[in-house]
């Protein structure tokens, strides 16, 4: 016979589909997933059809994403954040999810590991993770693993004795270890770490002791370690480029940020956020036109959340009246990030920029950079590129040699 099967459509709506069961002869099973709705009091119920080695009724693959939805959607309805927590802007749901779990990640001493691009908030995320957790009275140490040359790393992660090297002080030094004791360190971009200094971590992590580079003592520290990589430190792994026993301690809690692209409207909210602390103190009130809150919503934003913060920045400094229009935004953010013809490469928004002032010189020289970058990648040859930017040859081989962009046609 047909079974009737209820999905929930929209928050008020339901709609029942009629499914036909097989004949009796073929085995079949069907697994049933109920769940109930506590705020209208309705049981709804996920069902799925399997017919001897056939995959589940493609139908109802896709209405188990929509119960997945309705759990995430239940869990951000029934649990509260903290207000450190929601001092961290954003409504889309994978990252108030993501903010969910850091907030009872932090009642606990384990390892964290976050995880994202950079740009996404891994720092700013730590820091909230601290400041709420038992160990927040302690310092919070951040370190930035691939800002460190490999040969310093040690030195100033677990410090050093009187004499330990050339150029050492005479008195020693402390690491960072020993200045976050009974506090937090924050190992930024951890997949940058050499695997000698990943097994020093692992000591740490494991026997909560370590030892000073020249030093004979064992040094007892109590710190709570929060990582964060935009790696993918299981390929590196299987690379043999990170060690696999020091990233299962780490991983103990790992938390994910998605990209600002993934994030919806959650553009519109942060660009909103980031010109009011901008514009605080102007005596009148700048506000983005719809076309250019569109602009931003279309940019792919590589830099994520860092990024968008600077292009704000960038329109309320170049931007000479009170509502911001697309003309005030680099040129950078018009250019798709998909394939596309030299005559598309340059949208209409950037040519008109650039009939007001020279492409190249209106912008900073970090999205100069990026400028050229991507006229070479989207044109494959010298000439083409020359083309796109309207540029002199001579002008071009001069900014590739300026921003060191020559080993691209290598």
């Amino acid at each position: 016979r047909d079974l009737i099967l209820r999905f929930q459509k929209s928050k008020k709506r339901f709609v029942s589909e009629n499914v036909l069961i097989p004949p009796v002869s073929k085995k079949f099973e069907v697994f049933v997933h109920s769940l109930r709705d506590t705020g209208i009091g309705r049981k709804f119920s996920l069902v799925l059809v399997k017919m001897g080695d056939q995959p589940a009724v493609p139908e109802f693959i896709l209405a188990e994403e929509m119960v997945n939805a309705y759990v995430n959607e239940r869990r951000l309805i029934s649990e509260t954040l903290a207000p450190e927590f929601q001092a961290l802007k954003g409504e889309d749901i994978n990252f108030r999810l993501a903010l969910l779990n850091a907030q009872k990640a932090a009642r606990s001493d384990l390892p964290i590991i976050l995880k994202g691009e950079s740009g996404t908030g891994k720092e700013i995320l730590a820091r909230t993770i601290h400041n709420i957790s038992p160990c927040s009275r302690g310092p919070f140490v951040d370190i930035n693993c691939a800002a460190i040359p490999d040969t310093l790393i040690e030195s100033e992660l677990f410090g050093y004795e009187k004499g330990a090297f050339t150029g050492a002080r005479g008195e020693g030094r402390k690491g960072l270890f020993e200045e976050a004791d009974h506090g937090t360190i924050f190992l930024d971009e951890i997949g940058d770490a050499s695997l000698s200094t990943q097994s020093k971590i692992l000591r740490v992590l494991e026997e909560k002791k370590f030892r000073r580079v020249g030093g004979s003592k064992n040094i007892k520290v109590d710190v709570r370690i929060i990582s964060a990589t935009n790696k993918d430190l299981e390929k590196m792994i299987s690379d043999g480029r990170f060690r696999d026993d020091l990233y299962y301690r780490m991983n103990t809690i790992s938390i994910t940020l998605p990209p600002l692209r993934d994030r919806g409207r959650d553009i519109r909210l942060l660009a909103d956020f980031f010109l009011g602390k901008q514009t605080r103190g102007h005596q009148k009130k700048i506000s983005f036109s719809e076309e250019t809150l569109k602009a931003l919503e279309s940019y792919n934003w590589p830099g994520n959340v860092r990024e968008l913060k600077g292009v704000v920045d960038y329109a309320v400094t170049m931007s000479e009246e009170t509502e911001i229009t697309p003309h005030s935004l680099p040129p950078f953010v018009f250019l798709k990030k998909s394939p596309l013809s030299t005559d598309e490469l340059l949208s209409r928004d950037v040519i008109s920029i650039a009939k007001r002032t020279p492409l190249l010189s209106a912008t900073m020289k970090g999205v100069e950079r990026n400028l050229i970058k991507l006229a070479i990648r989207k044109s494959g040859s010298k000439s083409e590129a020359i083309r796109i930017l309207g540029i002199s040859r001579r002008a071009f081989y001069y900014k590739l040699k300026e921003y060191n962009l020559e080993s691209l046609f290598k």
